[in-house]
């Protein structure tokens, strides 16, 4: 019997849960698991999608589908604004007691990520 044959076989076996009566409860309690609980992640989250340069660019969908991207610095601020940022025009905000002494290729980077991250679903790092 060929190796495809043989693990073909199996396959059907555990989808037919003739392997074992623990290997189906397992089986099903994982599907029963994964359908109660569904993906949300990007859901009304923003969710870590890339970093350019020790900037970290998240995203997050709304309930619409529209898409928000935002860019920060992670400085250890318990809040977004708390950390050096670009604003929702791209302008470098800097929190008072912070300083930054970053290039502008640097910036221009992250706001080149920026764009990309919101013009698509689909964000491809470069």
């Amino acid at each position: 019997m060929s190796r495809s044959t043989s693990l073909r076989r199996n396959v059907l076996e555990l989808q037919q849960c003739r392997v074992s009566p623990a290997g189906c409860a397992v089986q099903n309690t994982l599907m029963l698991v994964l359908m109660m609980y569904p993906c949300r992640a990007g859901l009304d989250n923003y969710t870590e999608l890339d970093r350019v340069n020790g900037w970290l660019i998240e995203r997050k969908q709304a309930a619409d589908g529209a898409l928000s991207c935002r860019a920060f610095l992670p400085l250890g601020a318990s809040w977004f604004s708390g950390n050096i940022h670009l604003d929702v025009s791209g302008e470098l905000v800097v929190p008072a007691g912070r300083s930054f002494e970053g290039d502008q290729q640097v910036l221009e980077a992250v706001r080149e990520a920026l764009d990309r991250c919101g013009s698509d679903f689909l964000y491809l790092p470069l």
